[in-house]
């Protein structure tokens, strides 16, 4: 079940990684919300990535016709 949040983080997101702590800061949230919508965008949403470095993780959107025009 989405989160209320998930289409203002949506929003948010573009082609530089962000956070769930600058993302709960801009939208008063806790850190655990954010990261829970931005995971859960990353896996319903062909566009939202993902990436664990190490205890940090970012997410970022990308561009669906470019990737698709790339390969």
């Amino acid at each position: 079940m989405p989160s209320k949040f998930e289409e203002s983080i949506y929003r948010m997101l573009s082609d530089e990684p962000v956070t769930p702590n600058e993302v709960a800061g801009k939208l008063g949230i806790s850190h655990k919300t954010a990261q829970r919508a931005l995971m859960h965008l990353a896996l319903t949403k062909n566009d939202v990535k993902y990436k664990n470095s190490g205890r940090i993780h970012l997410f970022w959107k990308t561009n669906v016709e470019h990737t698709k025009r790339a390969t």
